[in-house]
Parts: structure tokens; C-alpha cells; sequence
């Protein structure tokens, strides 16, 4: 069957089948079969359409090679003029894809599908988020005892049954992280929220800059709730009510899921939302979406639906996905949805709090085989800002259970910065309790933050007397590429950051300049003199000094 009688047979032949449609016409994606005239070229830069921080994460993934690819142009603009003559109109564009989404007529369909340029057209498909299966007001009073430098009140056991705590107590609050969250919208005039640094946010439902819900009745009342629970699970901070796994990171906000018809969810403003958190320098993508209506569980392979081939696309820009496993557990589908089928995300199942699975949560394997979930978290009873009060609820689902290892996620690239996203899950993965017996219910285990933290190598506990210190130490420059020397600053000050031989020869200046205020700042040192000269093995001193105080910490070179 060809891509176009495929199309026409979706739109013609299958009974009930939710596509977006606008009168007579339907939502379909429209695939290139190149770039046009543009992508004979030798090479692309691409720099102009990014921030210094996602030029940054890519590089990581680029051995500091060329950060951009064939899925970084743009799509050609001829052959859009070519479409524009038919009267398409352009719903989104999707450079990772090489393609368009637009509302088609069946006679525009036979129209381009004669273009040597039109490589296929498929249906922009309809799925449903991940349901929030159930929510209770709860009393900020409803509290549990544990010996922790913040009140976490009842949010205390969601962040407890994952070991954030102690990380917190470190200080690691996932700052220096951005965060993106795709999801219905968000309400950030709540008490735990009004806080959360958002460095950008963006409704590609209404193509505004409103995250919240659309005054004159362009939304419903709930449409902000989904987001506004998953979002506070991350960032939330109000002490004695809802501490969120991750409160000191930065966020993104896209507000990509349209709930007014039956919790209708297009792939398209998803993609489209994932291109625009890649080009802001987001680390992390965070999704409590599934899509499962309209596939069939063959398709669950993570080369069939398009947004499952956008995430692997993400995650292969630097940035680290998070997904709901699904909530179909306990019904025929039963399997991982899209894009928790996709190769290297990390899709999320839910536990009780007794470490059982919930009949709800999604399974695996994949349509070729692969195990899934990941891992799983707590998804019963999660604290959560509400969207009706400056209350609080609990909620419970996949949707609950992902926004907690996105934190956790969060917590490790703010500790260990260089990694990957491959080394990411790697951490979070191999740390899980079941990372020995994995299957295709738990998946690799529930997570445990900690260890999870710690894979990469110990962090650095800098307290009130210990302004300074570094790691790793030891460090082997073949191995560990640098040390990273993390200290507090409660003040923006001039900071003087030197190298020293055992003889007290500097060999190398690090810094010496202003550094704002900000705990946890990282400088790094390569293992080199000033000339780029390797130092030999042996014992080194960093010396600290700023304009009220000094430290001097030493630091172990291997070769």
C-alpha cells in the first residue's frame, strides 16, 4: 500500500477513527524527501538559532566537533512556497522531521502527493495524556517526621520514597538545570509556583505567550490542572506543604496538549514544543504524555510514531527525556505507549508505597522487544499545587510518578554537568533496585537518587566551614577529561582561582575576575600549565581567594 491510499485509507475506512479534522479537511503530516538546494551544502551553522546554553549541551555531544546535522536545517522554503499556492496553510513545522503539518482536503492530498518533492503524507494522529486517576484535597497539616533541613509536610514521603533528602541536604537543588514541560498549561499564581524561575514559556495550542488557561472561554477550566500538578512535582516550593524534587532549576514551560474534545492530544505541537526547548538550551524534557489511540501495538517499535522518533531526535541533541510509561496497565492495550517506546528515553512506571506496581501502570516490552519501563517511582497519592485554591492534592498515575524522576534527573546534571543523556539513564538505570532482574513490569527497579547521584563519583558536601572542594579527587585526565572545583559564593565578589606545585609555584590561573553570587559554582581545571603543557602526576593546591576570605584545597593528579 502507498503512503497515499494508507492516508486515504485512515480517512475513508477505518470507523471512529479521531483525526484533527476542520471541516472537510484533516490534519496530516507532510514529509520531504530532502532539504531542497540548502542540503547539498558542506556544512551548516546553525548557531544563530540557539542559545549559548544549548550550544553548550551540544557540544558535550559533539566532542566539541560541529554541533548541527542534517535534522538542524530548516525545511525548504520553495517547497513550502510550492504548497502555499494551493491555499495550505502550515499548522507546524518540524525540522527534525522534514516535514509540515497541515489541514488537508482529500483533493489537495491527490494534488501534492504528484510532487517529486512530497516524499509521504500520513495523518496527524490523536491520543489522549495520561490520566490523573484520582485527586483528593489534602491539609498542608497532614505532615510526617523526619529529620531534614527543609519542612517538606506532606510531600515529605514522595521525596523520601526516592532518596531526595539527603540530596538536598547537600545543597544539589538542581540549580544550573533547565527543565522543559510539556503539558495542558500551568498556574503559577499558586503559592508554590509563583517562585519557579521560568526562563521562557510558550501555548503552541493558541501561539500566544499565555501558559495558563485563555480568558473568553478558549479553554476549559481543567485545562491547566494536568500541567500544574506535574510542574509543582518538579519545582514546587512552599515549606510545611510541597517541597518539588528539583525546586533550584530553571524552567521551560510549553503548553502543547488541547483538552477541550475529549483530551485530544496532537503530536504535532509536541514536536514542535521539543524543537523550541532544544533551541533555548533545555536539559531536560519532561512528559507525562502518552499516544496510544489510533496505533496498534506493533507500531509500538520507537520508529513508528513520529513523536517517539522526535524524542530519540531530543535525546540526541543532549537533552534527556522523561516520560509516563502509560496508564493502561489494567486494560486490553496494556503496553508502553508513545513515546515511551522510543529507544533512550526514560519512561516511568508507577509503584505504591510498599514498592508493588500499580495495576494501572504500563508494561512492556516494546513491539521488537525491548524491556520497558525503565524504571518506576512512586505514582500513588503524590502532593501536588492545586489549580482551584492555594490548596493542596494528591494525585495519583504515570503522570505523577515521571515528574519525580525528572527531578531526580535534574539533581545529576546539576551535580555532574558534563554528562550525557545516555550517561544520565545509565545512572539512574543501573542504580534501580532490580537493575540486576530486570522486567517488563518494574523495569529496571524503583530509583534511588542517591545512588543514582553517586554513580558518576561522590559529590562534594560544602558546608558553612567548607567553602571549597573538588571532584574528582583523584583525577586522571584521560579518564575524567577535568576536575571540577565547587564552591559558594554568598556574595557577587572579585574571585582569584590559581593552581600551585608542592613548591609553591602557580602553574596555572583558573579565574581571576567578578562571579555573582550562587552556591555550587564550578571552575575546571584540565590538568595542564598555562602554556597547555601537561603537569605531571603528583599533588597540586587550588587556591581560592575572594575580597573577605581564602581556601586552599589540594587536589591529586594521575597520569
Amino acid at each position: 500500500m502507498s503512503a497515499l491510499e494508507k492516508c486515504i485509507f485512515y480517512l475513508l475506512f477505518i470507523p471512529g477513527l479521531l483525526l484533527s479534522q476542520t471541516g472537510s479537511q484533516t490534519k496530516n503530516w507532510i514529509y520531504f524527501t530532502d532539504k531542497g538546494p540548502q542540503s547539498l551544502t558542506k556544512s551548516f551553522d546553525g548557531k544563530q538559532y540557539f542559545t549559548q546554553k544549548a550550544l553548550k549541551r551540544r557540544a558535550k555531544m559533539y566532542n566539541n566537533g560541529p554541533a548541527f546535522d542534517f535534522t538542524d536545517l530548516p525545511v525548504c522554503q520553495e517547497y513550502l512556497d510550492s504548497l502555499a499556492t494551493l491555499n495550505i496553510s502550515i499548522q507546524t513545522r518540524s525540522k527534525w522531521l522534514n516535514a509540515i503539518s497541515a489541514n488537508l482536503s482529500k483533493e489537495q492530498i491527490d494534488q501534492i502527493s504528484q510532487y517529486d518533492f512530497i516524499k509521504e503524507i500520513q495523518p496527524v494522529l490523536s491520543g489522549k495524556k495520561n490520566p490523573v486517576n484520582a485527586v483528593n484535597e489534602i491539609s498542608a497539616t497532614d505532615r510526617l517526621n523526619k529529620s531534614a533541613a527543609i519542612d517538606y509536610g506532606p510531600s515529605l514521603f514522595q521525596n523520601d520514597h526516592l532518596h531526595i533528602p539527603e540530596i538536598h541536604d547537600k545543597g544539589i537543588t538542581g540549580q544550573g538545570v533547565l527543565i522543559a514541560v510539556l503539558d495542558t498549561g500551568y498556574r503559577l499564581t499558586h503559592p508554590a509556583l509563583e517562585d519557579v524561575h521560568v526562563l521562557d514559556r510558550y501555548d503552541f495550542i493558541h501561539n500566544d505567550s499565555n501558559v495558563d488557561n485563555e480568558e473568553e472561554n478558549q479553554d476549559v477550566s481543567s485545562q491547566n490542572r494536568h500541567g500544574t500538578y506535574a510542574l509543582s512535582v518538579i519545582a514546587g516550593y512552599e515549606p510545611g506543604a510541597l517541597i518539588g524534587t528539583a525546586f533550584g532549576a530553571d524552567f521551560l514551560l510549553a503548553k502543547t496538549e488541547d483538552i477541550r474534545i475529549e483530551a485530544p492530544v496532537e503530536e504535532d505541537h509536541w514536536i514542535a514544543a521539543a524543537e523550541w526547548a532544544d533551541s533555548l538550551g533545555a536539559d531536560i524534557i519532561s512528559s507525562s504524555i502518552g499516544y496510544l489511540d489510533w496505533y496498534m501495538p506493533e507500531d509500538m517499535n520507537g520508529k513508528t510514531a513520529p513523536i517517539s522518533i522526535a524524542a530519540d531526535i531530543a535525546v540526541s541533541k543532549g537533552i534527556t527525556v522523561v516520560t509516563s510509561a502509560g496508564n493502561e496497565g489494567n486494560i486490553s492495550w496494556e503496553i508502553i505507549s508513545a513515546p515511551a517506546d522510543a529507544f533512550n528515553v526514560i519512561s516511568v512506571g508507577s509503584v505504591f508505597g510498599n514498592g508493588n506496581i500499580t495495576s494501572y501502570s504500563s508494561r512492556g516490552p516494546t513491539a521488537d522487544g525491548r524491556i520497558k519501563p525503565e524504571v518506576v517511582a512512586l505514582g500513588e497519592g503524590i502532593v501536588a499545587a492545586s489549580t482551584q485554591s492555594s490548596g493542596y492534592v494528591s494525585f495519583s498515575g504515570t503522570s505523577a510518578s515521571c515528574p519525580l524522576v525528572t527531578g531526580v534527573a535534574a539533581l545529576i546534571l546539576s551535580a555532574h554537568p558534563d554528562l550525557t543523556p545516555e550517561q544520565v539513564r545509565e545512572a539512574i538505570i543501573n542504580t534501580a533496585d532490580r537493575n540486576t532482574e530486570p522486567n517488563n513490569t518494574y523495569g529496571y527497579g524503583l530509583v534511588n537518587a542517591i545512588k543514582a547521584l553517586n554513580y558518576w563519583g561522590e559529590t562534594v558536601v560544602l558546608t558553612d566551614n567548607n567553602q571549597l572542594g573538588c571532584y574528582p579527587n583523584p583525577f586522571n585526565p584521560a579518564n575524567d577529561n577535568s576536575v571540577r572545583i565547587i564552591f559558594n559564593l554568598e556574595q557577587t565578589t572579585h574571585v582569584n582561582m590559581s593552581i600551585y606545585n608542592v613548591l609553591g609555584q602557580k602553574i596555572k590561573t583558573l579565574w581571576d575576575a567578578n562571579r555573582s553570587a550562587g552556591n555550587y559554582q564550578r571552575v575546571y581545571w584540565n590538568g595542564t600549565h598555562e602554556n597547555g603543557e601537561p603537569a605531571a602526576s603528583g599533588s597540586y593546591f587550588c587556591y581560592f581567594k575572594t575580597n573577605n576570605t581564602s581556601h586552599t584545597i589540594r587536589i591529586t593528579l594521575l597520569r
